[in-house]
């Protein structure tokens, strides 16, 4: 199905009068020098990195899925509209993003046992499938796309259940599917690009890092993908690759900036169908049992739900343990993967 194209955030005109110009100098001028007495302030310790953003309107439009994600439905009684306006670019240019404070993983003990770490994409538009996500009775990871109205607060209710939270941030894929909106795009400037990192990213509160909803495209750009990150990589988020393409480059472009990335193994319902769930849950457990562990990746689907919910147990009774991103993420810093291997074969 054709979709409609994002329209890309259009730039400031250069030839602003003098007036103006001034004014928006002595702006600048005021945001530097707050950085400055904040950065000089001692940073309290926190598993989160938290962006702030004043004065940025939601964003709107239905997002169309990828070729490796099907749409996500609102179910029959929830409320979880979209806002009504793309926010200007002038606001999301002069936006103010929280100075970062350090993001700090426990590191739990080493466990001789494989080690599965669920990620659930695209929440947030659907509040009582968010809901069944968050009852999962495991260590979790959510993903929530920046564009739903619920994207605040459910990542709120997530974190303060300790759940990790990743912003799900629409990137353009291969093909005609559309991203949704404020999506990166590889033909948008430099300028743009940050913009809207930063936006995607002030739409999350308490995320610690991020993953890319489609981006079959964007993610095989190296230029693309190293100016989105590094317009964010002073807050060190954690990089999940989502792999919609073999060709992706997302993990190696955010490993040369400095920022810790996994990338997916498994994604449990491309096909939307219970036994082809279940046949990809038995090939993240024969994954998880010869690496040592394994990144899957779901949707808040119904059949993904019914069979996770039943499949959870089993899992556990037979000695796989299941993590976050960031507990997952800091036991490969500490132990790499072929000795993480070794120890599970022993």
């Amino acid at each position: 199905m054709r979709s409609n194209p994002v329209k890309p955030i259009r730039r400031r005109n250069a030839a602003m009068p003098a007036l103006a110009g001034a004014v928006v100098a002595s702006a600048y001028l005021a945001a530097a020098m707050a950085f400055s007495i904040a950065s000089a302030a001692p940073a309290t310790p926190d598993r989160s990195i938290r962006f702030a953003i004043s004065d940025v309107p939601a964003a709107m439009a239905d997002a169309q899925p990828d070729a490796s994600s099907a749409p996500v439905t609102a179910s029959a009684g929830s409320a979880t509209p979209m806002a009504a306006d793309l926010p200007a670019a002038t606001s999301i240019d002069t936006a103010q993003v929280a100075l970062p404070i350090p993001v700090s993983a426990t590191l739990a003990p080493m466990a001789a046992r494989p080690r599965l770490a669920l990620i659930i994409d695209d929440v947030g538009l659907d509040t009582a499938a968010a809901a069944r996500v968050l009852a999962l009775d495991i260590p979790l990871t959510i993903a929530i796309l920046p564009y739903a109205d619920a994207a605040a607060a459910t990542a709120r209710t997530a974190e303060a259940d300790g759940r990790d939270v990743l912003v799900h941030v629409p990137m353009e894929p291969l093909g005609l599917d559309d991203p949704g909106p404020n999506a990166l795009l590889v033909d948008l400037s430099d300028t743009d690009l940050r913009a809207r990192i930063r936006w995607a990213m002030a739409r999350v509160p308490g995320a610690i890092g991020l993953n890319n909803h489609m981006g079959s495209r964007f993610t095989r750009d190296p230029r693309a993908m190293r100016v989105a990150l590094g317009a964010i990589a002073g807050q060190g988020p954690l990089f999940i690759d989502s792999m919609t393409t073999p060709d992706s480059r997302g993990s190696a472009v955010a490993e040369g900036l400095g920022l810790a990335a996994l990338q997916r193994d498994i994604f449990l319902d491309h096909v939307i169908e219970a036994d082809a769930i279940q046949a990809q849950l038995a090939a993240a457990e024969s994954l998880a049992r010869s690496q040592g562990y394994a990144v899957l990746i779901g949707h808040p689907h119904g059949l993904t739900l019914d069979a996770l919910e039943g499949w959870i147990g089993e899992a556990r009774e037979a000695g796989f343990e299941f993590v976050t991103v960031t507990t997952l993420s800091a036991q490969l810093a500490r132990e790499p993967a072929p000795r993480i291997s070794a120890s599970i074969a022993h």
